[in-house]
């Protein structure tokens, strides 16, 4: 009875030894998969980085000189954007945007206030914003680097989309 107890304690320690290795041995594979995960994904970044700036700079030096405008298609209000760009010796020097309504005429100071006081303060923020995009694409040369303002998304989508039809005809 008394080695039939030792065998059993033997037993319940290889077991658990066992089990033991065997969570060990688990958990270290994760944390190896998990580690080359990370790395792939590093690797995968910096791959897409690299492809962007070659992108950035290729696309600088695809422009030809001269004038070109792009235009928007329009909001939910029938509005749209107009973004103007310069190019001279491949690169872009100036960047007008204009902010369109319905009809055609600017958006200007009185833009937004049938909204009331905080309509109007947004729809203003977004008027700036756009001129700020516009400012960001000269400096920059690409409509990647342009970097969205908050609250300001549909403005900046409507940017977007003019600036790239406006480098497309430079291309």
């Amino acid at each position: 009875m008394v080695n039939e107890k030792k065998s059993g304690r033997k037993m319940n320690k290889k077991i658990t030894l066992a089990s033991v290795a065997l969570l060990s041995l688990t958990l270290v594979g994760c944390g190896a998969k998990n580690d080359a995960k990370d790395k792939a994904v590093k690797e995968n970044n910096t791959t897409v980085e690299a492809n962007n700036v070659e992108k950035t700079t290729e696309e600088a030096l695809e422009l030809k000189d001269g004038t070109y405008t792009g235009k928007s298609s329009e909001d939910d209000f029938g509005g749209h954007m107009e973004v103007t760009i310069t190019v001279a010796d491949g690169k872009i020097t100036d960047t007008e945007v204009k902010n369109l309504q319905k009809d055609g005429s600017e958006k200007g100071e009185d833009y937004g206030k049938e909204a009331g006081e905080e309509g109007h303060k947004t729809a203003q923020m977004t008027l700036e914003a756009s001129q700020t995009y516009g400012q960001e694409l000269t400096e920059k040369g690409s409509v990647e680097e342009v970097e969205a303002v908050t609250g300001a998304t549909q403005s900046y989508n409507q940017f977007v989309e003019a600036a790239n039809d406006a480098i497309n005809q430079a291309k």
